[in-house]
């Protein structure tokens, strides 16, 4: 008996170390994703996609006043976004929120618990700019949701998804869970998808921090572009 259950603990501890214990993919390529985007690409729903929870939280130590905090708040965030993949990409061009919003919310399938919600284009339909140019990819950010202590099961895992959240307590981290699209414009096809976790420690927390958190997003945002081409 002693025997079995040192094998089931050690099996147990080699589950751990090599990930059984989220077996989800966070990431969806379509067999057609050969190249990544690199010197331009085209973004859209950054206007509508940053929500930040625990308001009165970030507002303290933001120095931003609690009634402002989601506007200001969500629009540091933006111009941060936008300039980052400006850095990353040089050829960036914006697509206002109007261009995807009128399209149905759908959902894309990234595994068999794990579902991403977006505005996606119908068939046919391909996205312009505002010179009536057709980019052709896009990078459609869904839900950008920013808090303390988030995990990304809990907002996406369809088993855990109605889950009650567990007592405010002293958080650790601030997180930035975040889902996207990089859509195949021309051909009217999901490319490569994907839900993100950003943990950051918690020891102050000032407008930098958060600057930061963005600058991290973008750059992982850039690394599953490229680590998703299907080769």
């Amino acid at each position: 008996m002693t025997f079995k259950k040192s094998i089931i603990s050690i099996a147990f501890a080699i589950c751990m170390l090599t990930g059984c214990a989220d077996s989800n993919h966070w990431t969806s390529s379509h067999p057609l994703y050969h190249k990544a985007p690199y010197g331009g690409i085209a973004v859209t729903g950054i206007e509508n996609a940053f929500v930040i929870t625990r308001s009165s939280w970030f507002a303290k130590r933001l120095e931003i006043d609690k009634d402002s905090m989601q506007i200001k708040g969500t629009q540091h965030c933006r111009k941060t976004f936008e300039v980052e993949m400006r850095k990353s990409y040089g050829n960036l061009t914006v697509l206002s929120d109007s261009a995807i919003i009128k399209f149905p919310e759908e959902s894309l399938k990234l595994d068999d618990r794990i579902f991403i919600k977006g505005h996606i284009p119908e068939q046919g339909v391909t996205l312009k700019d505002s010179t009536g140019n057709e980019p052709p990819v896009v990078l459609i950010l869904h839900e950008f949701i920013i808090g303390t202590d988030l995990k990304r099961e809990d907002f996406f895992d369809y088993a855990l998804i109605h889950n009650e959240s567990g007592s405010i307590r002293k958080p650790d981290n601030v997180s930035a869970i975040f889902s996207y699209t990089l859509w195949d414009n021309l051909k009217q096809r999901p490319l490569f998808s994907a839900v993100d976790e950003i943990q950051q420690p918690i020891t102050t927390y000032k407008l930098a921090n958060l600057t930061n958190l963005i600058q991290i997003a973008v750059q992982k945002i850039r690394k599953n572009l490229i680590a998703g081409v299907d080769k």
